[in-house]
């Protein structure tokens, strides 16, 4: 069996046309996906930062209350207060107060 230039050209069109559409389904789907997960992951955000907030103003309230805190409370915050501001990238009032009180302390 001999294969011809025609032969060859049409294969190779084949594959130009089968790779552009799977190009272009591929786009669409993420195009798709993108629509349905982008309020869900929006949420989720704003879930995490009220979430954060919440610990946070608990544990400075304890803080300034109490004269010792657990050791793991306060690894714990801090955890927290570098998730907020370093990932979440948050900066409000908390980070005044967190300043406030953990400045010159030796909670690390």
């Amino acid at each position: 069996m001999k294969i011809t230039v025609e032969q060859i050209g049409l294969f190779l069109s084949f594959l130009v046309a089968l790779i552009s559409s799977i190009d272009f389904l591929t786009k669409r789907v993420k195009k798709q996906l993108s629509s349905i997960s982008n309020p869900i992951n929006n949420s989720i955000r704003e879930l995490d930062i009220s979430q954060c907030k919440n610990f946070l103003v608990n544990f400075l309230s304890e803080l300034e209350t109490e004269k010792k805190l657990d050791k793991l409370k306060i690894a714990r915050a801090y955890e927290i207060y570098d998730h907020y501001t370093n990932d979440l990238k948050q900066n409000s009032y908390i980070h005044e107060r967190w300043e406030e009180l953990m400045k010159g302390k030796n909670y690390e």
